[in-house]
């Protein structure tokens, strides 16, 4: 997986853990801790943007698999009279 992928999972991530901290009735010190720790996520996915965005010419660890272009597959023929 690259590494905008993660970082932009990350971030939906903290905003999925808000969300449900705010629609799920749980008492309150649950929903101000899942709201904080929805926050900290967020936040660590934006840090990974913008340090992918500052260091740009980074590549990342995982080779890059080469596409062998392929052929398109033969049509069959089909009959003329559909009867």
């Amino acid at each position: 997986m690259g590494s905008l992928t993660k970082a932009a999972l990350t971030c939906g991530s903290g905003s999925m853990i808000i969300l449900v901290s705010i629609l799920i009735n749980l008492p309150f010190a649950v929903q101000i801790l899942l709201l904080l720790t929805g926050l900290a996520v967020s936040v660590y996915g934006v840090f990974l943007l913008v340090k992918m965005v500052v260091n740009p010419a980074e590549k990342s660890s995982e080779p890059l698999i080469e596409q062998v272009p392929t052929q398109a597959p033969k049509k069959k023929k089909r009959p003329t009279s559909t009867f």
